[in-house]
């Protein structure tokens, strides 16, 4: 099965806010596709600003995420995506439209995938002696989202493989949410912010290592989300941590 791993994007990623994603020459709207459940179909609109011609390449990937918030994407169980490849004159845009796969979860969870944007390469006679083509790639999230899912979020502390303590996050609920800040409240009263944004998909975790005196002194964890602020659950032992992780929570709480 052919993978796009760990993809390290060369230019702008647009994962985050609802506004038309843009780098250089190239729009995309939405910049996060909303399926509903039973649905298959979706769409995309890219427009280019460009004073020339600019031909772009999209392909879909089914998007999986690890506990360290790398992002993995497979060409298997991916969306159909026509036409492939376009070429829009300027000042024009295009619409691109995609077919998804089949519900195989029967509804149970929500289901994610990526599609990737690629501004293509000018014919060399195109471009300027001398002058160096920098080619741009956007990326826009794709959901099908089962009728009232909701996020569940926990945490927990464990250690990593080094033995470095680390907060540990997980969704089982049935939809992901996407996190703007993490807030770490300790038994002394303080709060030890932690500002990171990062989507938490449906039955995802996300490890984030904390100092030691943090980690055995954490009461409770809140987060900031596209949906509010949220209160996690402690985790009595962290469910589906890899092995060699050993958790904390218990000495977190006494």
């Amino acid at each position: 099965m052919h993978q796009l791993a760990r993809l390290v994007p060369f230019a702008l990623l647009a994962t985050m806010w609802g506004h038309p994603a843009q780098a250089g020459a190239i729009r995309v709207t939405p910049v996060r596709v909303e399926v509903p459940a039973g649905r298959q179909f979706c769409a995309l609109t890219v427009g280019n600003d460009a004073e020339r011609p600019v031909t772009v390449q999209v392909r879909g990937f089914a998007w999986t995420r690890d506990e360290n918030g790398s992002d993995t994407l497979d060409a298997g169980n991916a969306p159909v995506v026509n036409p492939a490849i376009v070429t829009i004159p300027k000042g024009e845009s295009r619409l691109v439209r995609c077919s998804l796969p089949r519900d195989t979860t029967g509804g149970a969870a929500e289901q994610q995938w990526r599609l990737i944007v690629d501004e293509l390469p000018q014919p060399s006679s195109e471009v300027a002696p001398g002058s160096v083509q920098t080619l741009l790639r956007l990326s826009v999230p794709v959901f099908r989202t089962p009728d009232k899912a909701t996020p569940q979020l926990g945490w927990s502390v464990v250690r990593t493989g080094d033995g470095t303590p680390a907060l540990r996050i997980t969704n089982s609920g049935a939809r992901r949410v996407q996190v703007v800040k993490v807030v770490m409240h300790l038994r002394s009263g303080q709060d030890a912010p932690l500002n990171r944004g990062f989507y938490l998909l449906a039955k995802g975790a996300m490890v984030l290592p904390v100092r030691p005196d943090i980690a055995h002194d954490l009461a409770s964890v809140t987060a900031d989300t596209d949906i509010g602020t949220m209160s996690l659950a402690p985790a009595v032992r962290a469910e589906g941590a890899p092995d060699g992780k050993l958790d904390l929570s218990q000495t977190a709480k006494q």
